[in-house]
């Protein structure tokens, strides 16, 4: 009977050990918004504020004074990320696994075609390849991954710890109006975890234990025939 326990507790034990394995436990991810009107108003002038974004005439051309109506425009904002309560976990996180960008806009020119968004100094993607984009004077919501348009995860992360800090200054580039944009980041790491069955394997081996440890006992302690 004895015998029998101390098998008992070796395959529990092996239960236990053989439970602790990798798991992909740890991901953390932020999320910053931009947003404006669609009708953000025509002025002749320099600058035009669009709720967080901010207009201007492309490549700071004087001869363009026309702001608002989203023709031969360069619409810049922040992607700011500092009061996301996820941040610190996501900095101490590893490697960045995807990078959503949602926009929404509607093209005012036919020339949309020659548009671009991106990371200024970073990367690019050209409008004419992303799926989904509104017609003419219609407004639609696209979204889609950086890292699978060309964007490198490093540099993502790199501009958003360099320059205005916890924050990525994002650009579009020039035939349409820009009233929305989110930008969600998520960083994961693989750290060894136990499985739900390891404190199964565990509570076995205990109960395991205790049972034989009290059945040595009333053993010893058995009467003398």
């Amino acid at each position: 009977m004895i015998e029998f326990k101390t098998v008992s507790i070796v395959t529990a034990g092996l239960i236990a050990i053989g439970s602790f394995i990798p798991q992909k436990a740890y991901a953390a991810s932020i999320t910053a918004v931009a947003s404006g009107s669609q009708n953000p108003g025509i002025i002749s002038g320099t600058s035009l504020q669009n709720g967080d974004f901010t207009i201007t005439a492309n490549n700071g051309n004087p001869a363009t004074t026309i702001l608002g109506d989203g023709v031969d425009e360069t619409v810049r904002w922040n992607f700011d990320f500092s009061n996301d309560p996820n941040l610190n976990s996501f900095l101490s996180s590893g490697s960045l696994t995807s990078a959503v960008l949602s926009l929404t806009l509607s093209p005012r020119s036919g020339l949309i075609t020659t548009d671009s968004t991106g990371i200024p100094g970073v990367g690019g993607v050209a409008i004419p390849n992303i799926p989904g984009i509104p017609s003419l004077r219609q407004i639609g919501t696209v979204k889609f991954d950086l890292l699978d348009f060309g964007f490198n995860g490093g540099s993502i992360l790199n501009a958003l710890v360099s320059g205005t800090q916890n924050s990525i200054a994002w650009v579009y580039q020039d035939d349409a109006i820009i009233s929305n944009a989110q930008l969600r980041l998520v960083s994961e790491d693989s750290v060894e975890v136990p499985e739900p069955t390891s404190m199964l394997g565990l509570f076995v081996l205990g109960a395991v234990g205790i049972a034989s440890l009290k059945r040595k006992k009333s053993v010893n302690f058995l009467p003398s025939k």
